[in-house]
């Protein structure tokens, strides 16, 4: 009996020592798995060949352009799956120090780095690395980078994103007064969209849009309204259709002009009779400048 009793004691020291070493090597397991590496990223530039968007004419930083009023970076892993994202605010300067610096840290793997700077004080809607959208907010001034990012050990990584701009911009000129009746302009796209992926800078839609912006030029006077988008390729020909509002939202005058040129970065001017039922016959520059120009 003594031996049986001793046999089994062995028998459980031995079952002890093997369900220990067992844990060891899980928990040495979790460890390499949550290894993470500090990384830093600067938003530090704009290229934003601003020499062609006036009256803009010098590059600036992130932290000194206040056409930019939020930044958001993010990093999604080979599965389109987001691991980080965090957005800056200018006006909140609580969860920063320096606008357009962020400290994060990443597990060992493989990523792609979305920076995205805007002209909002809202911040954009990520659903993933290849879409971005404005919440409940029109177009607005628009620079992304990304690049790919390769985590392989825990030392600091050190990244740094320039912005380019990726929208095109219409505007609107009347060469007649505004009537104390009209108060905003709305300006409709045949193509083009109001969502952007950070990666490629072209439009995640190509069935166009509706941007609607108040007149804030005084009564009696000419007026200029303006209205950002995104392209599907780097240069795009669509119709646009210009209504005068009331402040009801009911139509007073329509203006339907096709063939309308817009290029990413570039501004497309629309000048010609706006408060008027007439009907207008338009011209077209045909060449790309710096401003394309178009009289109606």
């Amino acid at each position: 009996m003594d031996w049986v009793m001793n046999r089994l004691l062995q028998l459980m020291s031995l079952l002890m020592l093997l369900t220990a070493c067992g844990n060891g090597a899980d928990e040495a397991s979790d460890d390499d798995e949550t290894q993470r590496a500090p990384v830093t990223v600067s938003v530090d530039d704009f290229s934003m060949t601003v020499e062609t968007f006036a009256p803009r004419r010098v590059k600036q930083t992130a932290a000194s352009y206040s056409g930019v009023k939020a930044i958001t970076l993010a990093f999604y892993d080979d599965n389109n799956t987001e691991v980080y994202k965090s957005t800056q605010l200018r006006a909140d300067n609580t969860g920063y120090i320096t606008f357009g610096e962020f400290s994060c840290s990443l597990p060992i793997g493989s990523y792609t780095m979305v920076v995205l700077g805007y002209g909002s004080e809202r911040a954009m809607t990520l659903t993933g690395k290849n879409d971005a959208t404005f919440t409940n907010d029109r177009v607005r001034e628009t620079f992304v980078y990304s690049q790919a990012v390769n985590i392989i050990n825990t030392s600091v990584v050190n990244l740094s994103a320039t912005l380019s701009r990726v929208v095109a911009q219409l505007a609107v000129y009347s060469t007649d007064h505004r009537p104390a009746s009209a108060t905003q302009v709305r300006m409709s796209f045949s193509a083009g969209g109001a969502g952007v992926n950070p990666v490629t800078g072209l439009a995640t839609t190509s069935s166009g849009f509706s941007n609607t912006v108040p007149i804030s030029t005084k009564v009696g006077a000419t007026t200029g309204s303006g209205s950002f988008l995104f392209l599907n390729s780097d240069e795009q020909t669509m119709t646009v259709t210009v209504d005068v509002l009331n402040e009801a939202g009911n139509v007073l005058f329509t203006r339907v002009i096709s063939d309308v040129p817009l290029r990413r970065n570039r501004v497309t001017n629309l000048r010609g009779s706006l408060y008027s039922s007439a009907s207008s016959s338009f011209t077209l520059e045909s060449s790309w400048l710096d401003e394309v120009n178009i009289s109606f």
